[in-house]
């Protein structure tokens, strides 16, 4: 039963997200320039500290399959729970997505596969045709420092306090660099759900060929800050 409520607030937890972080990315529209990208940023990095000081509590507020994946690695997570949260993470961050669908199809003249779902993507997909080697770098990059951010302010009890704002603070940061560049990723699940609705709904399939670079960039990145980490503290 206790492993039921985790899984549950984990899908919750993404639920909510990647839900407010996508609909404020869709509504500002990041073509809009600075403000939308600050909106933007802001939201996921707010939904992010919400989600950590509520749900946070029962599982840990991960909401991230390359988060879970560093607590893996950190034995803070065994490989069960590891496969279960990354489901619950996916299958919260689709049903964000399908609740953001909804909304866009009861506003009048709303086109889906003009507005999108705050979907990632590079080369013509991104606001500043990043390339694609460019967008597996940076994914990397921001993720490693998200990751590194989330594994040093959850490593100690005294921490419990400003933990939730200081990961807040650092997924807002990289939201700032990432969102004219791939849209930001540095969340597998974040980036799966939107690509498989629109390709569902729309004849726009290029977020769901391109999104393998948002689920193996992430991971990699998570990767590289979990072994950063270990050598900050291989004396412990």
């Amino acid at each position: 039963m206790e492993n039921i409520k985790k899984y549950f607030a984990e899908c919750l937890g993404t639920f909510f997200l990647v839900f407010v972080g996508t609909t404020i990315a869709v509504i500002f529209n990041p073509k809009s320039g600075i403000p939308a990208i600050l909106g933007t940023a802001f939201a996921f990095g707010v939904a992010l500290t919400i989600v950590y000081y509520t749900v946070g509590k029962i599982s840990g507020g991960h909401v991230n399959p390359a988060v879970s994946l560093a607590m893996f690695f950190e034995n803070k997570l065994d490989l069960k729970d590891l496969i279960f949260y990354v489901i619950a993470q996916i299958i919260g961050a689709l049903l964000g997505t399908l609740t953001l669908f909804v909304i866009l199809k009861n506003i009048p003249n709303a086109t889906i596969s003009i507005y999108g779902l705050g979907q990632n993507g590079y080369g013509s997909a991104s606001a500043t045709n990043f390339g694609l080697g460019g967008a597996i770098f940076v994914e990397i990059v921001l993720t490693a420092i998200f990751v590194f951010t989330v594994l040093a302010a959850t490593s100690k009890k005294e921490f419990e306090g400003v933990a939730g704002l200081v990961i807040g603070a650092a997924l807002t940061m990289v939201h700032l660099i990432g969102i004219p560049l791939t849209g930001t990723s540095v969340n597998p699940a974040r980036s799966l759900a939107p690509a498989i609705v629109l390709a569902i709904s729309t004849t726009n399939k290029t977020a769901l060929s391109q999104v393998w670079v948002f689920l193996v960039a992430p991971l990699v990145g998570a990767l590289v800050a979990t072994i950063i980490w270990k050598l900050f503290n291989f004396d412990k």
